[in-house]
């Protein structure tokens, strides 16, 4: 888990091939689900239907065995989702500081409902702002680790370090 362009899909696909898991992504889960886009669900049905929806698939996911689940940034921060990640599976919060996911994001914003239509500034500032809002759930995690220079052999060794405590 992590902001939106901390490399969650990148990494979560890296880690399942290695393990040998499953991948799954929550985000593409739901569009499947709902049969249409995430962005077009926050268009026609609201930012709360989503965050609902969101939760629900979720849960459904979490029965999964031997699975590596990306989740969207917003994710962890409603209803009680951090909470049930946490007692479900392990969790791992990719780290980055705002101006890391500002050149991330910055090319593709129309496609992110959160950040299209935002400058520059704008979109620093919103990054900034939400990372202060979500930095509680965040800071959750079982593992916290530098998404901006992430060492996915280095995560691997970790994880099973951690697993086998």
């Amino acid at each position: 888990m992590g902001f939106m362009g901390s490399g969650k899909t990148t990494a979560g696909k890296q880690l399942a091939s290695r393990l040998s898991y499953r991948y799954l992504d929550l985000d593409e889960f739901i569009e499947q689900q709902e049969q249409d886009s995430i962005r077009k669900i926050f268009e026609k049905k609201g930012e709360p239907y989503f965050r609902e929806k969101e939760s629900k698939y979720l849960r459904d996911i979490s029965h999964y065995e031997d699975c590596v689940i990306s989740t969207g940034g917003g994710a962890p921060c409603f209803f009680d989702n951090m909470d049930y990640m946490n007692n479900t599976g392990m969790t791992v919060y990719l780290k980055m500081k705002p101006e890391q996911l500002v050149s991330r994001l910055k090319d593709g914003r129309e496609e992110r409902p959160l950040i299209k239509n935002k400058d520059d500034q704008e979109l620093l500032q919103f990054i900034r702002d939400k990372l202060i809002e979500r930095e509680t759930y965040y800071s959750k995690a079982h593992m916290i680790v530098d998404g901006f220079n992430l060492n996915v052999s280095e995560l691997l060794n970790q994880i099973r370090a951690f697993m086998e405590q």
